[in-house]
């Protein structure tokens, strides 16, 4: 039942969200900082970790005095290595990321142009199956709730 009518369940909650804006953009900033806050603190201790495994690695190797001048074996050394490594883990992801969404686009295009096409005989197929009163009942009901709403807005 929620797999079938997801799409109207998605729309509910947008129609909500622009109904209730002030609430919506409270709430949005507060997931963002709350998001920001975890992937600091992840990338604090994955930035702690790759820093003792080089200082670790530094120290099991007993790197010559080339290696050594070039990377100081003190803090500031692991942390510029620490650095370009992180730097590159950054790229590949980023690089497959960039990979993917072409697809993950047409995917999500695909899914919305067939619920669209779902919705709207489903639509289609109930409007012409009802009598000429009940249609009358169903544009009263939707001109009144409108009517009604607008106070709300206002």
């Amino acid at each position: 039942m929620i797999r079938k009518n997801l799409d109207l369940i998605f729309v509910g909650f947008i129609a909500l969200a622009i109904v209730l804006y002030d609430v919506t953009l409270e709430l949005l900033g507060e997931c963002m900082y709350f998001m920001f806050e975890v992937m600091h603190t992840v990338f604090e201790y994955v930035e702690l970790g790759i820093e003792e495994a080089v200082e670790l690695v530094f120290h099991i190797l007993d790197v010559g005095e080339i290696i050594e001048y070039l990377f100081e074996s003190d803090r500031h050394g692991s942390q510029v290595v620490t650095f370009y490594i992180l730097m590159a883990i950054l790229w590949f992801g980023l690089s497959r990321l960039w990979k993917l969404m072409p697809r993950l686009y047409e995917f999500f295009k695909q899914l919305m142009l067939n619920a669209w096409v779902r919705r709207k005989t489903e639509f289609e197929l109930y409007w012409l199956s009802l009598t000429m009163p009940h249609k009358v009942a169903i544009g009263v009901t939707a001109v009144v709730v409108a009517y009604i709403a607008s106070f709300f807005v206002i």
